[in-house]
C-alpha cells in the first residue's frame, strides 16, 4: 500500500514533482520519442517495461485505473525515462544500492577554454560512463537471448542517458585555475554569492532551464503542461529538418554535438562566477535546451524503431526529403526466391535509379509522413565491418546509418 501511494503521488495530475531537466526534460524527450515510434515498437517497449524486476519498481508506474491503455502506456514510458533519477532516493535502501549508478549519468571531455573554442586535454579524473553504457544497453536490447527483465533496465537507462548526454554540461569537465581537476559539469561553478545558503550552481541552472522559462501553472498535470511544450518544440524543430543529423546509432556523435555548446553557449563571455546569468543568457540556454531535447527525442524514437522492428528497420522521412542512399543490414545476395535462412550483410542501399531502368528490384519499407511505403533498391556495396561502413558513410555524406 505504501509503495502504491508513492506511485500515485508521482502520477496524479494535481500533484507533481519539481520541474527540471531530470524530470520535465526527460519526460518531454520520451514523449517526442513515443511520437516517432511505430505501434510495433511501442508495444514491444511497454511489454519489456512491464517485465522489469520487481525490486526496480519500474512496472508499478503502470497504474490500474480507468484511463485508456494508450494514456497509461505513454505515462509508463515517460516515467521510465526518469527512473534512473527516481532510484537515487536513499529511503529505498535496497533499490538504491542495486540500481543507483552516479557516474553513469555523464560522459565528460576534460577541456580548457580558449575564447569560444575548447582544447581537449588528457586527465586522470573519472569522466563518467554514459557513453559506454549507451553502447552496452543498446547491445542488450538487440540481444535475442537477453531476458525481458534485463531489457527493461536497459531500456530505462537508454531513455535516461539518451536525454542526459544531450545536456551540454553532462559532457563537460572544464579545467580552470579554480577547478584544476575539472568543474564536474558546472557543479563547482557557483552562480550565487560565495556565502549564500543555499548556493546554486551552473549545472543546476541548466537542468532547471525549462521550468525557469516555462513554469508549471496551478499544479497542471503532465498532459496539460508537458504535451503542449513538446508539440511546440517539434514544430520549431521538425523532424524533416533534423533528420540528416540524427546519426541514430552513433552515440559518440551525440556526445560531441552536445559538448560543442560548452565553449560557445554555456561558458559565454558574459557568464560570471557568483552572479545569476542574465536574461539574455537564460533565453539562449532555453533555445539550446529545446533543440537538444527535441533531437534526443527524435534519436531515441528512431533508435527504438530500429531495435524493436521485426523486419529490417524502416526509415521515417518526409516525402520531400527521401534519401538516395542509406546503410542497413540487408539480405545478400539477392535471389529470385528467398532462402529459408537468408544471410544479412551490412549494405549500401541505393534508391535512386534511372527512371528508364525498369528491372525488378527488392523493396524496402519506409515510413513517409506516418505511412508505410515500399521503395525499390539496389545494393551498391557490402561492408565487412560496422567500422568500415561508418567510415564510408562519413566520407561520402551518408547520414542515415543503422544496423
Amino acid at each position: 500500500m505504501k509503495k502504491f501511494l508513492a506511485v500515485l503521488i508521482l502520477t496524479m495530475c494535481s500533484i507533481v514533482s519539481v520541474s527540471a531537466w531530470d524530470d520535465a526534460g526527460h519526460k518531454i524527450t520520451a514523449y517526442i520519442a513515443w511520437q516517432r515510434m511505430s505501434p510495433e515498437a511501442r508495444e514491444a517497449a511497454i511489454k519489456i517495461l512491464l517485465a522489469a524486476p520487481e525490486d526496480s519498481d519500474l512496472s508499478v508506474f503502470y497504474l490500474q485505473d480507468s484511463r485508456s491503455d494508450a494514456a497509461k502506456k505513454l505515462e509508463l514510458f515517460m516515467i521510465a525515462a526518469t527512473w534512473a533519477d527516481i532510484v537515487r532516493d536513499r529511503k529505498f535502501d535496497v533499490r538504491y544500492k542495486k540500481y543507483h549508478k552516479g557516474n553513469w549519468h555523464y560522459s565528460d571531455y576534460f577541456w580548457k577554454q580558449n575564447g569560444n573554442k575548447a582544447e581537449i586535454v588528457e586527465h586522470s579524473e573519472d569522466g563518467g560512463k554514459a557513453l559506454e553504457k549507451l553502447v552496452e544497453f543498446d547491445k542488450v536490447l538487440r540481444d535475442s537471448s537477453a531476458s525481458d527483465a534485463d531489457k527493461a533496465i536497459a531500456l530505462a537507462w537508454i531513455l535516461h542517458l539518451g536525454g542526459d548526454i544531450h545536456q551540454p554540461l553532462h559532457t563537460s569537465g572544464r579545467i580552470t585555475d579554480v577547478e584544476p581537476k575539472g568543474d564536474q559539469g558546472g557543479n563547482l561553478f557557483l552562480i550565487t554569492p560565495k556565502d549564500a545558503k543555499p548556493s546554486d550552481n551552473l549545472h543546476w541552472y541548466w537542468d532547471s532551464i525549462l521550468g525557469r522559462n516555462i513554469p508549471r501553472q496551478n499544479d497542471a498535470c503532465d498532459a496539460d503542461y508537458l504535451f503542449p511544450i513538446a508539440a511546440a518544440m517539434m514544430k520549431q524543430y521538425p523532424f524533416a529538418k533534423m533528420q540528416s543529423s540524427l546519426a541514430v546509432t552513433n552515440f559518440e556523435e551525440w556526445k560531441k554535438e552536445s559538448f560543442a555548446y560548452n565553449p560557445t553557449d554555456v561558458f559565454t563571455p558574459d557568464l560570471k562566477r557568483n552572479q545569476m546569468p542574465s536574461e539574455k543568457y537564460k533565453k539562449n540556454a532555453l533555445r539550446v535546451s529545446e533543440k537538444q531535447l527535441t533531437m534526443a527525442g527524435y534519436r531515441l524514437g528512431e533508435l527504438l524503431n530500429g531495435i524493436f522492428s521485426k523486419k529490417t528497420a524502416s526509415v521515417n522521412v518526409d516525402e520531400n526529403n527521401l534519401p538516395c542512399k542509406i546503410i542497413r543490414r540487408a539480405e545478400y545476395p539477392i535471389t529470385k526466391t528467398r532462402p529459408k535462412n537468408p544471410k544479412y550483410e551490412i549494405s549500401l542501399l541505393n534508391f535512386c535509379h534511372d527512371p528508364d531502368d525498369i528491372q525488378a528490384r527488392p523493396m524496402y519499407p519506409m515510413m513517409v509522413n506516418g505511412e508505410m511505403i515500399m521503395r525499390p533498391y539496389s545494393i551498391e556495396r557490402i561492408f565487412k565491418t560496422e567500422k568500415e561502413a561508418r567510415e564510408f558513410a562519413a566520407k561520402n555524406g551518408i547520414t542515415d546509418v543503422s544496423f
